[in-house]
């Protein structure tokens, strides 16, 4: 299922008809609503890039999200590993996403600059 329509983006929010995302008031980072597909990579990856130039680290909360397509999943492992420790991406999910499992099968619970929390 592709979005209708190509979406809003202005910093740090994006929406249209499947997915809304917006930056965390409390620190540096985007919570995501909805459905997150292929084509929602760009404005999430610019997001995020953006408080990584910023932050040590970042957050995304898809503890709204209904479905996380794999390749959004392979986006967020990508800038994991092109970041520097100490900084670190935070990926925060409820169970129903079953993050956990995914990143282990994957091999990417490994990865230093990427760590998974509970939502």
């Amino acid at each position: 299922m592709r979005p209708k329509h190509p979406g809003l983006m202005m910093r740090g929010y994006f929406t249209d008809d499947l997915l809304l995302m917006m930056p965390l008031a409390d620190r540096p980072g985007v919570r995501l609503h909805g459905e997150a597909l292929s084509a929602h990579r760009g404005p999430l990856i610019d997001a995020l890039t953006e408080e990584a130039r910023r932050s040590s680290e970042v957050v995304v909360d898809l503890v709204g999200v209904r479905f996380l397509a794999n390749s959004v999943l392979e986006a967020l492992v990508l800038l994991a590993v092109r970041l520097a420790p100490p900084q670190r991406l935070l990926l925060r999910a409820g169970a129903e996403l079953a993050l956990r499992e995914r990143v282990t099968a994957a091999g990417w619970d490994r990865i230093d600059t990427l760590h998974l929390v509970d939502g």
